[in-house]
């Protein structure tokens, strides 16, 4: 029977001239995806440091598995109720697992003695992003020693703090200067306001005008990791298809299932290369201004 030649087994399609620039960018998302293989993408650990940041940690938990999750807290019942990926409970020698009281020196004290442990779950993570509640005693006093412990481990270190209800007048102060010790350390740095659910919720119970900002703070996070996942890959995409318009005829062998991509690369960022735009996917109306 006259025809083409029959190709064997291991003969590599070639992309032609004439095969379009259709055919050219199929390659291209081929070869892109062939080598997105072999990136790592970023480990990135989100920390919920006392009572409110539990929660939201609780929350991420469930809806992202993209990252990792860790619960800290001095309270040991509340933190037993928490569903994270690592939960360490600090200073149990100091409080014996009842909480820092309010006392955001104590939870301060208590995060300082357990460095070691936050180091040991931080060690190997990219970006980490620490959430706490201002105003209480674990949260005010722990997230700024979190976020230390996680520069030191030269990951790129975010801050997102809630500040309390303008009604909560105790707590007020103990907030401002959590926050302001938070900023010294994590100068990505993102405050929300307690108040502004009051504004949105209406009529709706506080169970679940709080549910309201754990959902905004995980659709923060979920867009984060996109957007960093799409700045790794980005910059190959331009590279493969700039190869593709400078030699079409390029051939795309498939590799064995097994064959590792050579060149492994572990993802690292920038924290002034991130694109802070993410926080838009929050309500502005929650945003400090």
């Amino acid at each position: 029977m006259h025809g083409a030649p029959a190709m064997g087994p291991s003969s590599p399609p070639l992309v032609g001239d004439g095969e379009g620039a259709g055919m050219m960018h199929s390659k291209s998302d081929q070869l892109v995806a062939t080598l997105s293989k072999g990136l790592l993408e970023p480990k990135i650990s989100v920390v919920g440091c006392g009572g409110a940041g539990n929660n939201v940690v609780n929350s991420i938990y469930w809806s992202n598995k993209k990252v990792e999750t860790v619960a800290v807290n001095t309270d040991e019942t509340k933190l037993e109720r928490i569903n994270a990926s690592k939960k360490i409970l600090i200073g149990k020698d100091v409080t014996h697992g009842q909480g820092a009281r309010g006392f955001p020196e104590v939870g301060e004290h208590c995060a300082h003695q357990a460095r070691s442990a936050l180091e040991s779950v931080l060690k190997g993570s990219d970006i980490v992003i620490v959430i706490a509640g201002m105003g209480g005693g674990t949260g005010t006093g722990a997230a700024p020693i979190v976020a230390d412990v996680a520069k030191g481990l030269n990951a790129v270190t975010f801050a997102i703090a809630i500040n309390p209800f303008s009604y909560e007048r105790g707590r007020q102060a103990a907030a401002k200067e959590g926050i302001k010790k938070l900023r010294g350390v994590a100068e990505n740095t993102i405050v929300l306001e307690n108040d502004r659910l009051l504004d949105l919720a209406g009529d709706i119970p506080v169970n679940e005008s709080f549910a309201i900002m754990e959902r905004s703070i995980g659709s923060m996070i979920d867009s984060m990791t996109q957007r960093i996942t799409q700045e790794l890959i980005s910059p190959i995409r331009e590279e493969v298809e700039a190869y593709y318009r400078e030699m079409p005829d390029i051939a795309i062998v498939a590799r064995p299932a097994a064959a590792p991509v050579a060149g492994m690369v572990t993802a690292s960022v920038d924290p002034k290369a991130v694109d802070m735009t993410f926080t838009t996917t929050v309500g502005p109306e929650l945003l400090s201004r």
